[in-house]
């Protein structure tokens, strides 16, 4: 009877031991999860203000083209018609 508790006590004391090592695990995983997270926000951030700086960059750009064609009097060429139509006479 004595083997018995004290296999019991063991097992208790095992499990104990185990309980407090996985809430050392879910204290570390949160952190490491959390730091994850934050460094995929970071990184999308940067990406999304570097295509917004392109886009604006280009815009300027082509503002700039439009400015110089415009000076040099090729007007006629920046708005051509991107469809023809076509009408029969009689």
């Amino acid at each position: 009877m004595d083997k018995k508790i004290i296999a019991k006590e063991e097992l208790l004391s095992m499990l104990t031991e185990i309980s407090d090592q996985l809430e050392e695990l879910e204290g570390i995983l949160e952190t490491s999860l959390s730091k994850a997270r934050q460094n995929v926000r970071d990184e999308y951030t940067a990406k999304m203000n570097n295509c917004g700086e392109k886009i604006t960059a280009l815009e300027k750009e082509a503002a700039n083209l439009l400015k110089e064609k415009e000076g040099l009097g090729q007007a006629s060429q920046l708005h051509r018609p991107n469809s023809m139509k076509l009408e029969l006479g009689y």
